[in-house]
């Protein structure tokens, strides 16, 4: 598939995703409305008027995103902030359709989801252990094969801490059994981050040689199940501190 066709069916996949949403149904209808004028000044056979509509398309989808998760519960001004312009970053790049690279586009994605994930995770931690000793026993006080924190006196607030052992912690604790994929995503979103988006590419075209696990979790992850386990996440931690 050359590169023209391979762009017009991504276009038409994001159409398709935005369209069936009920928040969208202006856009949808747009569309058709659009499409309706169109149906009689377009030949079938006129591969120019149609790439200029999809020109117009791909315009119209470049404007700026709405919030896709609901942070107005946090009443830090600044954190509600950072995570609201993560959101929006996050969004935006989904529908970056000048991204040729569509792992790049992904990869970025997940990286602004990951920042969402650490902002809720440390306003967790710093809502529900105020005393940087009590969350530092909270955390020696975990008995699990792959958790074994030691504190290094070097903590002054729980933004000192790894936050795999703040993620892990967390997922042991409220991501268990019918939702415990949740807590597994939202760690691999961490390796994501720290592997970075040379080593990703290197996986994606080794795949089960390299890195089996991220693999996996790359090849059948999309963006709609990104954002429906860090809207879990930010659904948990509202009701456990509201």
């Amino acid at each position: 598939m050359d590169e023209k066709n391979k762009n017009l069916q991504n276009l038409l996949k994001l159409v398709k995703e935005l369209s069936s949403k009920d928040d969208l149904e202006w856009f949808k209808n747009d569309l058709k409305k659009h499409f309706n004028n169109q149906e009689k000044t377009i030949s079938p056979n006129n591969s120019e008027q149609i790439l200029s509509n999809t020109e117009k398309i791909k315009q119209y989808l470049s404007l700026s995103p709405e919030l896709s998760l609901d942070y107005s519960y946090i009443p830090h001004k600044l954190l509600k902030t950072r995570l609201n312009l993560d959101n929006l970053r996050m969004e935006n790049v989904r529908i970056n359709l000048d991204e040729k690279n569509e792992l790049k586009r992904f990869y970025d994605y997940i990286i602004y989801a990951f920042f969402q994930v650490e902002n809720l995770i440390n306003y967790y931690y710093h809502i529900k252990y105020p005393e940087i000793d009590t969350l530092l026993n909270h955390f020696e006080s975990i008995e699990s094969e792959y958790i074994n924190f030691t504190r290094t006196g070097k903590e002054k607030s729980v933004n000192d801490i790894n936050i795999y052992i703040k993620l892990s912690v967390f997922n042991l604790g409220y991501f268990t059994d019918s939702d415990r994929y949740v807590g597994l995503n939202l760690n691999n979103l961490r390796k994501v981050r720290n592997e970075g988006l040379h080593r990703c590419d290197i996986i994606m075209k080794k795949g089960v040689k390299e890195n089996k696990a991220l693999y996996q979790f790359l090849k059948h992850s999309t963006y709609n199940s990104i954002l429906s386990n860090l809207e879990v996440l930010n659904n948990k931690i509202k009701k456990l501190l509201i």
